[in-house]
């Protein structure tokens, strides 16, 4: 019997990815494509191919190519990314009061990097190469 890629859990969690709204997927939304092993599998083949990327314990992010720079990157950035993470984990989270002050025009220093107030007990990590989440 000859198995076409149309019909293996890597194209099942691929055209998953694809035609989802969100970025952000979490290891258990991919439950109801396959087994758990078939699942890791296809993941692992998928992260391979530069579609998604891990960002912390069970979560991953759906990669965008750019045909400018030749490479994948993040589509909404990666704080943006992090908060939809917590908010898919079902944390609840605020923004900072620098982040705060500056959006109703009480302070006119940027916020960079801000970090996001967690408003539960939260102690995972979220990471992107270089970038980490951080939390107040």
């Amino acid at each position: 019997m000859k198995v076409t890629y149309e019909k293996t859990t890597e194209y099942k969690v691929y055209q998953y990815v694809m035609a989802s709204d969100s970025d952000v997927f979490l290891r258990r939304e991919f439950s109801v494509l396959d087994t758990e092993r078939q699942i890791t599998r296809a993941i692992k083949a998928l992260i391979g191919k530069g579609v998604l990327v891990k960002i912390g314990y069970g979560v991953y992010v759906r990669l965008s190519y750019s045909e400018l720079l030749g490479s994948t990157y993040l589509p909404k950035g990666f704080l943006a990314l992090g908060r939809e993470a917590l908010t898919k984990l079902g944390v609840k989270w605020d923004t900072s009061e620098a982040e705060k002050a500056y959006n109703e025009g009480r302070s006119q220093q940027v916020p960079v990097n801000p970090p996001t107030r967690l408003l539960e007990r939260f102690r995972r990590s979220l990471s992107y190469k270089e970038m980490e989440l951080r939390f107040e």
